[in-house]
C-alpha cells in the first residue's frame, strides 16, 4: 500500500500500541495514512508461555480498539478483583468489578502489537523497517526522510510527505528531537534512580482474575492475571541498586525474593521466567503541538510511572482525541491542534501528579515516618469503607470518569 509519491493526510511515526491504534483510527475515519517504524513487531514467548511485557487496558481503551477492529477477545484476560496493600500497615483496599464488566483487561504486549500490525498492513501504508533521518517543514506539508530496509546497493532512502505528523515514537522521540520539542523530566521523590523489572511467574493457587498491587519496602510490585489460571505478569519497581541485586539472582533466589515481597499472594510463587529491566522516569513535553503540522502522542508526549498501569491507556486517550478531531480538511492547518495540545497536556499533568503523590506517600523520604504511616492507613481505611469513593475511583481507573474525559 506504500506510495512514496503521494502526500499522505497523516504520517504516524512509531509502531507501538499507541501509534498503530492512532493510524488505524485515522484510516477508519477515511484518512490516507503512512506509518513509519524501525522494526515490525514480533510475537514473543518466554519459558512459561507468555510475553514478559504486558499491558492492562481499561474498558474504555478496549472499547476504542474494538471499534477499529483491533482487538481479539481471546487474547484478553479480565481483572475482576484488585487488592492493594503496603508493607507497613494492616489497612488494604479491595476493588471489585461493577456489573457492567471487568475493572481492566490484561494482554501481552507483543500479541496486541502483532495483531494491530497485521490490520495496519491492510489499511495504511507501512514503511518498515525504517529509520527517520531528517524532518523538514514545507509550505503545505512535512517531509520525512527515511532510511528503509535494505537493497542490493544498501539501504533505500525514501522521502515521505504528509499534511500532519503524529509522533508516537517513544520517550526518546526522534520526531520531537528534530522539531526541538522540550521535555521536562521529573525529579523522583526518592533518592537515586529507579528501574522496573518485569517477568512472568506461576502461582501455586489460581489467581481467580485477581490483580495484586503491594507497596513494599523496595518499591511497588504488581501481579496481573494471564489467561492461564496460575500465571501472572510481574512488574516490580525499585531503586537501581536493588534491581541490580535482583538481576544477579538465579531463578530460585529471585522466586523467593518475589514471594517475600508480595507476602505469598496467590499461595506463593512456584516458578519465574526470564527477567527484563528498564529505567523509570516521569516526564512531560512542554508542548504537545511543538511545531506546525506536528503533534505528540503516547510516550513521546509524557511518560508515567508504571505503578498504576496507565501509560498505554493515557496514550490511547491521545489516539481517540486525534481520531475525533480528524474531520474533513487539511489536518495540518494553523491552529487546528492547539485545543488537543492544551487538553491532553492538562490530562497528563493530572496523571503525573497522581503518580507523584502515590510514590511520595509510599516511597518518598518521609514514607517510613510514623505520622506518614498513620495517615496512609487511615486514608486507606476511609476509602475502603466508602462505596461512593471506591465507585468513583473505579470509574476513573476504567477510563469513564470525569478526569479521563477531560
Amino acid at each position: 500500500m506504500a506510495d512514496e509519491h503521494c502526500i499522505y493526510d497523516v504520517a504516524v511515526c512509531g509502531g507501538g500500541v499507541v501509534g498503530l491504534a492512532t493510524a488505524l483510527a485515522l484510516a477508519a475515519a477515511g484518512r490516507r495514512v503512512a506509518l513509519i517504524e524501525r522494526q515490525p513487531p514480533v510475537r514473543a514467548y518466554g519459558s512459561l508461555g507468555f510475553d514478559a511485557r504486558s499491558v492492562a487496558l481499561t474498558p474504555a481503551s478496549v472499547g476504542f480498539l474494538r471499534n477499529v477492529g483491533a482487538i481479539d477477545a481471546s487474547e484478553l484476560t479480565a481483572i475482576d478483583t484488585m487488592r492493594v496493600w503496603e508493607y507497613d500497615g494492616a489497612a488494604a483496599l479491595r476493588f471489585r468489578a461493577p456489573v457492567r464488566g471487568p475493572l481492566a483487561w490484561v494482554v501481552e504486549n507483543s500479541a496486541l502489537t502483532v495483531r494491530l500490525w497485521r490490520l495496519a498492513a491492510e489499511r495504511v501504508a507501512l514503511f518498515a523497517p525504517a529509520d527517520l533521518t531528517a524532518l523538514s517543514a514545507q509550505r503545505q506539508s512535512v517531509a520525512l526522510l527515511c532510511q528503509c530496509g535494505a537493497s542490493q546497493g544498501g539501504a533505500a532512502h525514501k522521502r515521505i510527505e504528509a499534511r500532519l505528523v503524529v509522533a508516537a515514537d517513544g520517550a526518546n522521540s526522534p520526531v520531537r528531537s528534530f522539531v526541538g520539542g522540550a521535555m521536562r523530566r521529573e525529579r523522583p521523590p526518592w533518592s537515586g534512580r529507579q528501574r522496573a523489572i518485569v517477568t512472568v511467574a506461576r502461582l501455586q493457587e489460581p489467581h481467580r482474575n485477581t490483580a495484586w498491587q503491594r507497596f513494599g519496602r523496595t518499591g511497588p510490585v504488581a501481579l496481573l492475571p494471564f489467561a492461564d489460571a496460575h500465571t501472572v505478569a510481574v512488574i516490580w519497581s525499585a531503586a537501581e541498586a536493588v534491581v541490580k541485586d535482583l538481576e544477579g539472582l538465579d531463578d530460585a533466589a529471585f522466586r523467593l525474593a518475589l514471594d517475600a515481597e508480595v507476602e505469598g499472594a496467590g499461595g506463593g510463587i512456584d516458578a519465574v521466567d526470564r527477567r527484563f529491566c528498564f529505567p523509570l522516569q516521569q516526564s512531560l513535553a512542554h508542548d504537545f503541538n511543538p511545531a506546525p503540522r506536528v503533534i505528540l502522542a503516547g510516550d513521546a508526549a509524557r511518560t508515567l510511572h508504571p505503578l498504576a498501569g496507565q501509560g498505554v491507556n493515557v496514550g490511547l486517550e491521545d489516539a481517540r482525541a486525534i481520531a475525533a478531531a480528524a474531520s474533513e480538511g487539511d489536518l495540518g492547518q494553523s491552529g487546528r491542534w492547539r485545543r488537543y495540545a492544551s487538553a491532553r497536556r492538562r490530562r497528563s499533568k493530572q496523571m503525573l501528579a497522581l503518580m507523584r503523590w502515590l510514590l511520595s506517600a509510599y516511597c518518598g523520604a518521609d514514607a517510613g515516618k510514623p505520622w506518614r504511616r498513620l495517615a496512609r492507613n487511615e486514608g486507606v481505611r476511609l476509602i475502603d469503607s466508602s462505596p461512593a469513593i471506591k465507585a468513583h475511583l473505579v470509574r476513573e481507573a476504567m477510563g469513564f470518569g470525569p478526569l479521563a474525559a477531560s
